[in-house]
C-alpha cells in the first residue's frame, strides 16, 4: 500500500472490512517536501531519489495511540471502561492536504480526531443501555467501534488498526434502592433486567464451571484408567520381554555349552594326537641314536681290529727285523772269526 494506490484502496475499504482489517502499512514511507519560492510541492520518496537543495525528507512512521474512555450509563449505575489502541499512518494524500503541519503530522491527528473519536465510542456505548449485552457479549460491539474508527480515519487518509477492550461494571443494589433509583423508570427497568442476565449468566458460568468440572474429572479418571492399562501393558510385556530374554540367554548358554564341550572335545583329541605323535617321534629319535649307537660300535669294533692287525704285523715286523739284525751280526760274527783263522 502506498500513497499512489491509497484512492482505490479507500473505494474497497467498505468491502475489506467485512473480513480481516488491512490498513496497508509501510515500514520506510518518506516524503519530499520540494519548495522553490512561494511553490510547494510534496511526493512520495521515489525508490531511484536524488536530493536536491530544495528538498527536504519528512518520515511518516506507523505510529501508536491509547485513547481511554468511560461512559456512565443507567443514570450512573454502570460504568463502561473503553481502551483503545490505534495504530495510524498517514497517507502523501493527507500531508498534501494538510502541508502546513509538517513536520508534526502524527501530533496534529491525535489532536485533531481525539474529540471525534471518544463521540464514535460514547454513541456505542449509550447505545448498549438495554442491557442485550450481558447474555450476547461486547465483541460485537467492540468490533464495531474498531470498524467505525477505521473507517472515519480511512476517509480522511490515514490508515489505522484499531483494537478495541470495553470493561462493564456496575453497582449491586438492594431491592428498595432499586425502587429508589431517581430518573426515568426505564433505566429501572434496564438495570433489573441487567442484574437479572447477570445473574443468569452467572448461574450458567458456574454450571458451565461445574461441567467442565465434571468434564474434567472424568478426563482424569479416563487418564488415570488409561495410565493404569498401559501400565498393565507395559508390565505384560515386561515379562514377555523378560521371559524370551531369558529364553534367549538358556539358549546362548546351551550354544555355548555345547561349543565349549566340541572345543574341548577337538583339543583332548588333538592333544591325544601330538602326544601319539611326540611319542612315535621320540621313539624314531631314540631307534635312530640307537642305530648310530650301534654304527658306531661296530665301526669302533672294526677300527680295533684294524689296530690289533696293525699292532700284530708291526710286532712280526719288528721281530722280523730283529732276527735279521741277529742273522746280520752271527754272520759277521762268523766272517770275523774266518778270517781271523
Amino acid at each position: 500500500m502506498n500513497g499512489d494506490s491509497f484512492d482505490n484502496f479507500a473505494l474497497v475499504a467498505d468491502n475489506e472490512v467485512i473480513g480481516e482489517w488491512d490498513p496497508g502499512f509501510e515500514g520506510d514511507r518518506w516524503i519530499i517536501l520540494s519548495r522553490i519560492g512561494p511553490f510547494e510541492r510534496v511526493f512520495k520518496r521515489p525508490e531511484k531519489y536524488t536530493r536536491r537543495f530544495f528538498h527536504t525528507a519528512f518520515n511518516l512512521p506507523v505510529e501508536e495511540w491509547t485513547i481511554l474512555c468511560e461512559a456512565q450509563l443507567f443514570g450512573g449505575l454502570s460504568t463502561v471502561k473503553a481502551n483503545l489502541s490505534i495504530r495510524f499512518q498517514p497517507t502523501v494524500k493527507y500531508v498534501e492536504r494538510n502541508i502546513e503541519v509538517l513536520p508534526d503530522v502524527s501530533t496534529h491527528i491525535q489532536a485533531s480526531y481525539d474529540a471525534v473519536i471518544r463521540d464514535i465510542v460514547e454513541r456505542a456505548l449509550f447505545d448498549i443501555e438495554e442491557g442485550n449485552w450481558i447474555g450476547q457479549g461486547l465483541e460485537g460491539v467492540e468490533g464495531a467501534i474498531e470498524t467505525s474508527i477505521n473507517e472515519m480515519l480511512i476517509v480522511q487518509y490515514i490508515q489505522s488498526r484499531t483494537s478495541c477492550t470495553l470493561e462493564p461494571s456496575f453497582e449491586e443494589l438492594s431491592p428498595k434502592e432499586v425502587e429508589s433509583i431517581s430518573g426515568h423508570l426505564k433505566h429501572q427497568a434496564a438495570y433489573l433486567e441487567l442484574v437479572r442476565r447477570k445473574h443468569e449468566f452467572q448461574q450458567q458460568r458456574e454450571q458451565e464451571i461445574h461441567r467442565q468440572k465434571e468434564l474434567q474429572e472424568q478426563a482424569n479418571l479416563e487418564h488415570e484408567t488409561n495410565l493404569l492399562e498401559q501400565s498393565r501393558r507395559d508390565e505384560a510385556l515386561r515379562k514377555t520381554r523378560d521371559r524370551e530374554e531369558t529364553e534367549h540367554v538358556k539358549a546362548k548358554l546351551y550354544e555355548e555349552e555345547k561349543r565349549l564341550a566340541a572345543r574341548e572335545s577337538s583339543e583332548e583329541r588333538r592333544h591325544s594326537e601330538r602326544i601319539k605323535h611326540e611319542t612315535m617321534v621320540r621313539q624314531m629319535e631314540m631307534e635312530a641314536k640307537i642305530n648310530e649307537r650301534d654304527a658306531r660300535m661296530k665301526a669302533a669294533k672294526k677300527t680295533d681290529e684294524i689296530l690289533r692287525q696293525e699292532i700284530e704285523l708291526l710286532v712280526l715286523e719288528k721281530q722280523r727285523n730283529t732276527m735279521e739284525e741277529e742273522l746280520d751280526e752271527d754272520l759277521r760274527d762268523a766272517g770275523r772269526r774266518k778270517i781271523e783263522e
